[in-house]
């Protein structure tokens, strides 16, 4: 399922949103640019899971670097599709999610989530080092908040039969929780140390622990003052 909008108006421009979303897109065309040497603009800003545990790694690279990285590998993807994917979630969810956390807060939610999701994920897998990167744990705490947010919401999405598009509404509640109960299966199954050759995969963890760490910061964050409920829209099914 692939979801294209929401049934809840946001109330105010997300700004954090589209400055995290143009932020990632130029990345990944520096990326690109740099992919044609020898890749060291990944392994500069990707998060290495092994540094958090490794004398020699803070010795050689630094605790700056070390937490640094962290943030930075937020901002890298692998490739297209995963730079799409992350950036389709962000732009469905991520407005509402900002419009009740408001602009300050919701920058720092983002960030948080996606750090206790490569923590998350580096204690799962025994902290290997094969380079972390992408906005998913970030994207996926997001996804936690608009589940206790916004889940009586309707999320307009497309199922592909073949080539052929089905648009269908699905709850929130529904969509979301499918999300992470998909999520929480594989990162159960894929539990345990990685090979040193096992290459780039999917953190499926991050995925997990993103989740539930937006659920939590968001009770940390979220401003005491009672907003008006949202509005909610549906809509004729094409």
């Amino acid at each position: 399922m692939i979801p294209i909008r929401d049934s809840i108006p946001s109330r105010t421009t997300p700004y954090v949103s589209y400055t995290i979303l143009g932020l990632c897109v130029l990345v990944h065309i520096a990326q690109q640019w740099t992919r044609l040497g020898d890749g060291s603009f990944l392994l500069q800003w990707a998060f290495v899971p092994s540094y958090l545990i490794s004398l020699a790694a803070w010795l050689q690279v630094g605790p700056v670097h070390v937490f640094g990285s962290l943030i930075t590998s937020q901002f890298l993807h692998g490739d297209l599709l995963h730079l799409a994917s992350n950036m389709l979630f962000l732009w469905v969810f991520g407005d509402n999610v900002e419009d009740r956390l408001g602009h300050a807060r919701f920058a720092v939610f983002y960030l948080l989530c996606g750090i206790a999701a490569a923590v998350a994920q580096s204690l799962l897998s025994w902290f290997p080092e094969i380079p972390m990167l992408g906005a998913s744990g970030a994207i996926a705490g997001v996804l936690g908040a608009y589940f206790v947010l916004f889940r009586t919401a309707w999320v307009r999405s497309v199922i592909l039969f073949f080539i052929i598009p089905f648009f269908i509404e699905i709850p929130a509640l529904i969509f979301i929780g499918l999300w992470f109960i998909l999520q929480t299966v594989n990162a159960l199954y894929t539990l345990g140390p990685v090979p040193a050759s096992g290459g780039p995969g999917v953190a499926f963890g991050a995925h997990a622990a993103g989740f539930i760490a937006g659920i939590l910061l968001l009770k940390l964050l979220l401003p005491s003052r009672r907003h008006p409920h949202a509005r909610v829209v549906r809509w004729e099914v094409d």
